[in-house]
């Protein structure tokens, strides 16, 4: 026989009751899958696996692509005019968006 602690009471259980005989505690099939999914050795991919300096990095290419789109839209009409473009808007948003897939590729290689 092997038992369990109940999560509820901590009480022991038979691993294949259902319920708690000392609580009333159910075990939902939600909760049975969830822990058939989270066998030892596997991980979640999270935020809190990611290390911060990725983390931080991720947060500012996102920031600089977004500058960089702004600044670009909102200079457009001024830049039309002289028939050119804003180089350094342009260069900050293609800078951004390598920068953000770049670092979206590094984490992913440091969870698989």
């Amino acid at each position: 026989m092997v038992f369990e602690k109940c999560p509820k009471c901590e009480d022991q259980v038979l691993d294949n009751n259902y319920s708690c005989p000392a609580c009333g505690y159910v075990k939902s099939e939600k909760a049975e899958e969830k822990e058939q999914h989270n066998q030892p050795g596997e991980t979640n991919i999270t935020t809190e696996n990611t290390s911060k300096s990725l983390q931080v990095q991720g947060v500012i290419s996102i920031i600089l692509l977004a500058i960089g789109v702004v600044w670009f839209f909102l200079t457009a009409d001024e830049y039309r005019q002289r028939d050119e473009i804003n180089i350094v808007a342009l260069i900050m948003f293609v800078g951004g968006l390598f920068w953000y897939i770049i670092t979206r590729f590094r984490i992913w290689r440091e969870h698989k």
